[in-house]
């Protein structure tokens, strides 16, 4: 822990290079499948990235977890490979493929080296249009899910996540339930579920593919038509989404009572994925909670020593945002850290923006962005997320123009708008018995009580 007789000055501000945005180049594969290609030289190395556009968002109610299941059955066996098999040739190709699913989408990423790239293609198009889906393999798979939420209970971070997002969202929308799934719903999920997401959603008309690294842009159109080619498209089924983010309680409390922290969590409303602010959104979240130099850390961290660190964020999804602070700080902290916190979030629209902090959010978001767009799995990464939302392919460039649009005064008044600490839900995993008096003190209301699944008791 760093007492504040140890801080320094933080450096200043060198000035920055200007943000190497990648040359693109697209296509389209005869059954439709939109294809970004993104030349990269400087190592003998490919990533690819197929980003579909169905995740926990597209799972009917009562089957959560559904979206990420089907990914995970994918590569259990494949065409005439074994799931063992399937890892050995991967192996020997020196590749890393990895599929998951979030709420907004799933995916398909794969890294190999130059050599082994076209032979790696056959292994992904079997995973993506032959999987096996063996019923021994899903007896494993299933089990394994349900010991891993079962442990989740005993994971206090865990469990303040999932008990922010069941208070912040109704329990019918999909953004209210984890993505992982709950041990009711896993139970009930069978393989028949998971071949009727895979048919309906792993589907080309739903998926866009990212090319990034050392490939031969000539041969490249072949290579992935013999691979996908033969992949069809289909109905997208429609969305049935109830609500979205609503005004949580005030005041939520998992008991946990031999607990020497209490993770604190402040959730409220936030921003769509595609609301014109989230650049500007970006820089308040920078300067606020979104950096290691931001208000947030330097004051419950830096000054007042109660937390490792603490952190701020808005979560752009495409049905509804969501806005969070958060820390795990020292139980006989806890009044003590909310009251930081509600300064700190009241302060953002109060105090004014230093010209200081303007240039710390804008190098410190600049420089996660040069970051994401160095190496092949960034950037195959980023264009995956951008096709994921249908943003435009500049969408690097365009963040960075609007960044230098912004100024002091205009995202204090942003920050004013959208971070209301008076309607902020506050959600505690804790000891209830030590820090329930204090939160009382503070004149937040008796608490709502919750189990660690986020169940009211």
């Amino acid at each position: 822990m760093v007492t504040p007789t140890q801080m320094q000055a933080p450096p200043a501000v060198g000035p920055l290079p200007p943000l190497r945005t990648p040359v693109l180049e697209t296509f389209a594969l005869s059954n439709g499948l939109q294809v970004v290609v993104i030349p990269r030289h400087a190592a003998p190395i490919v990533s690819l990235t197929l980003m579909f556009r169905a995740g926990s968002d597209a799972e009917a109610p009562g089957l959560t977890g559904l979206a990420s299941l089907t990914a995970e059955m994918l590569d259990e066996g494949a065409g005439d490979r074994s799931a063992l098999d399937l890892a050995a040739d991967l192996e020997q190709l020196g590749a890393d493929l990895w599929l998951g699913a979030g709420r907004d989408g799933s995916q398909l990423n794969l890294q190999v080296p130059r050599k082994g790239f076209e032979p790696t293609l056959a292994i992904a198009a079997d995973v993506l249009l032959r999987p096996r889906l063996g019923a021994a393999d899903w007896e494993r798979v299933q089990h394994d899910r349900l010991t891993a939420l079962g442990q989740r209970r005993d994971q206090p971070e865990a469990v303040a996540n999932i008990v922010a997002d069941r208070v912040l969202y109704s329990d019918n929308h999909p953004y209210g339930q984890s993505s992982e799934g709950r041990e009711s719903t896993v139970q009930r999920i069978t393989l028949d579920d998971i071949a009727r997401f895979h048919a309906a959603h792993w589907r080309c008309n739903q998926a866009s593919l990212i090319v990034a690294g050392d490939v031969d842009p000539v041969a490249l159109p072949a290579q992935l038509e013999r691979a996908f080619g033969a992949w069809t498209g289909g109905p997208i089924p429609a969305l049935a989404l109830a609500g979205g983010a609503r005004q949580p309680p005030r005041l939520v409390l998992v008991d946990r009572p031999d607990a020497p922290q209490s993770v604190i969590r402040l959730v409220a409303p936030g921003q769509p994925r595609l609301s014109p602010d989230r650049t500007a959104l970006r820089m308040v979240n920078a300067i606020l909670g979104g950096s290691f130099t931001s208000r947030l850390n330097f004051n419950l961290r830096e000054q007042k020593g109660y937390t490792y660190g603490a952190s701020s964020g808005f979560n752009f999804m495409r049905h509804a945002g969501a806005f969070s602070a958060r820390a795990s700080v020292f139980t006989d902290v806890t009044a003590a850290s909310v009251t930081e916190f509600l300064n700190e979030l009241r302060g953002i629209g109060e105090r004014p923006i230093t010209a200081d902090e303007l240039i710390k959010a804008r190098a410190t978001l600049l420089g996660r962005a040069a970051e994401a767009l160095s190496t092949t799995g960034g950037l195959a990464a980023t264009f995956g997320e951008i096709s994921l939302y249908d943003l435009p392919l500049d969408e690097p460039g365009r963040f960075v123009a609007q960044m230098d649009q912004q100024d002091a005064a205009s995202l204090q008044a942003l920050a004013a708008r959208h971070i209301d600490a008076d309607r902020m839900g506050i959600v505690i995993v804790g000891n209830r018995s030590a820090i329930e008096p204090g939160l009382r003190a503070l004149g937040l209301p008796a608490p709502e009580l919750r189990d660690a699944d986020g169940d009211p008791l």
